[in-house]
């Protein structure tokens, strides 16, 4: 009975967070992306991005057949099924988001040599990366409960998990490392951070150009054989 109840709390609070942190990621993205076409910034453009569709189907496949083996009547089945749906994914996510921000602060490095800059996207990384442990933390919580055999080998939901996320780790370096590979466009090109490098590096060359114009406009206005004669 505290077993189902701590799985029931568990699982509650870890769907709660997620949702949060689904529709913040949601809405960066989206502000991102908005930014970036009103302020019609010349960000390179992923050159493989129509194979981000096959990194979506693999993990909706691996984790829909994750939750179908783990599923059953009772919470604890449930809590395992739901974070059997999570793992795969949760792994990917990790290791894809590692790869794709060290491939795009290179890229960045390419027009800036401000460090500080590219601190501000690791930082953005790490933030990721930190949105992304949430999994392995609720796991490494609940591990113990999800000490249950689905099968007729033995084997324990809470090891089935485990390796599910390892594998989804496997398969993020995989596939971060193929997209990167001669690809010399921003992988994440809606990152708040990314668009907001641009957006000042677009901003610093209006302003530079207006100074320009500034100065000749003197120049301009002189009329022709005003100027004395030496």
């Amino acid at each position: 009975m505290i077993a189902e109840f701590l799985s029931l709390l568990l699982l509650g609070i870890f769907l709660l967070v997620n949702a949060l942190v689904l529709l913040a990621r949601a809405f960066g993205s989206l502000a991102g992306m908005t930014w970036r076409k009103v302020l019609r910034l010349d960000i390179p453009e992923n050159e493989k991005k129509s194979w981000e569709k096959l990194y979506t189907l693999v993990w909706l496949i691996v984790g829909l057949w994750a939750f179908y083996k783990l599923w059953g009547w009772n919470l604890t089945r449930i809590t395992a099924a739901v974070f059997g749906f999570f793992a795969f994914r949760s792994g990917a996510n990790v290791a894809r988001t590692l790869v794709y921000s060290l491939h795009d602060r290179k890229v960045i490095k390419g027009y800036t040599e401000d460090s500080r800059t590219l601190e501000v996207i690791a930082r953005a990384t790490r933030f990721s990366l930190l949105v992304e442990g949430l999994f392995v933390v609720s796991f490494a919580l609940i591990y113990k409960t999800l000490s249950i055999t689905f099968n007729p080998s033995g084997r324990s939901a809470s090891a089935f998990i485990l390796y599910l996320w390892l594998a989804g780790l496997i398969f993020g370096l995989l596939f971060g490392w193929f997209m990167a590979r001669n690809n010399r466009g921003i992988l994440m090109r809606n990152a708040i951070a990314t668009v907001g490098f641009f957006a000042l590096r677009k901003g610093k060359r209006k302003a530079d150009e207006t100074v320009k114009s500034a100065k000749r406009l003197p120049d301009r206005l002189v009329p022709k054989g005003s100027k004395k004669d030496e």
